[in-house]
């Protein structure tokens, strides 16, 4: 008969986990543990699809601010 250990993980653990930034031994325990904890894998997929999207996120600055920025750098070259 096997006994029942309670996770000591939480959603800081899998977030680590799904940024690669946990060790083997974590990531065993992490997986034993979404296999049984049901709100832990809940969370651990919305993070996934969560991540998916911010990586697919593009930044780009505002026309006005690249303007501002090479009118400061042409300014600032003249005199210098």
């Amino acid at each position: 008969m096997r006994m029942t250990q309670i996770s000591t993980l939480n959603q800081n653990d899998v977030i680590r986990y799904l940024y690669n930034e946990t060790t083997p031994q974590e990531n065993d325990r992490i997986v034993e543990a979404l296999l049984f904890d049901v709100e832990l894998l809940e969370f651990y997929l919305e993070s996934v699809e969560t991540k998916e999207g911010l990586d697919q996120v593009i930044m780009t600055p505002p026309r006005k601010v690249i303007n501002n920025i090479l009118a400061y750098s042409k300014k600032y070259a003249i005199e210098a």
